[in-house]
């Protein structure tokens, strides 16, 4: 079971997340604290293996706690779970380590694929010794950012076509609006965005709309705009 800790100063914020933890199976929430003094001394007492951390505490800064445990060199996991989507604030949690940094509001879904992610990452890091395969799956979210060739039924054309899309509009777009830019069959376009989504080129949410089914979104990630660049696809 991973041992979780909730930092988040508003209770009705704090109250969605403790059910959405509830609903992904091997997770416990052992600490909850709406302050970064309350939030460092439930760390401090309970020992997580994760923490759900905002950035906005009031008048602090989570990120306080973030520096403090990197700074104290604990082998502690941080999700990031906010509103701060400024560039500050994005790049510091990669640069001290974030796991996946959540954007409010966010779907069940996304939030699932975090914690399971999460999970299998925990999973595969439980060698006592690494060769380099272990390492590369631990550090890389797929083959795709090694691998020389595209898989069958992937040209690249067709991909550079759908990237193209997502890129000169990057906010999410629902598949049909991506059909009608690219002129792709659905599905064609659902095999592309499986294949992108395994390594890590896009990102993808799901939007429940007040009548009918909900509906997928995508969006472009910077991995996502420098494939090909990066690739000696032919």
């Amino acid at each position: 079971m991973i041992r979780v800790a909730m930092i988040e100063d508003d209770p009705d914020i704090a109250r969605f997340n403790q059910k959405f933890l509830e609903k992904v199976p091997g997770f416990a929430l052992i600490a909850q604290a709406q302050t970064v003094d309350e939030g460092l001394k439930a760390i401090n007492q309970t020992e997580p293996d994760l923490v759900l951390l905002d950035v906005y505490i009031g008048n602090e800064n989570g990120l306080t706690i973030l520096k403090q445990l990197r700074t104290e060199d604990r082998n502690i996991d941080v999700i990031l779970i906010t509103s701060a989507n400024d560039a500050y604030t994005v790049q510091t949690g990669q640069r001290f380590g974030v796991i996946d940094y959540l954007v409010k509001p966010f779907s069940f879904a996304r939030f699932k694929e975090a914690l399971e992610r999460y999970k299998t990452k925990k999973a595969d890091a439980t060698h006592a010794l690494f060769g380099q395969g272990d390492i590369d799956s631990l550090l890389h979210t797929s083959e795709l950012s090694r691998q020389k060739e595209l898989p069958k039924g992937i040209t690249k054309e067709t991909a550079l076509r759908i990237l193209v899309a997502l890129e000169e509009a990057p906010v999410w777009q629902t598949a049909a609006q991506l059909e009608e830019k690219t002129g792709i069959s659905h599905v064609s376009l659902r095999k592309y965005m499986r294949f992108f989504e395994q390594g890590a080129l896009i990102k993808k949410d799901l939007v429940y709309l007040n009548q009918g089914r909900p509906l997928n979104q995508y969006v472009i990630t910077e991995q996502g705009k420098t494939f090909f660049e990066k690739n000696d696809f032919v």
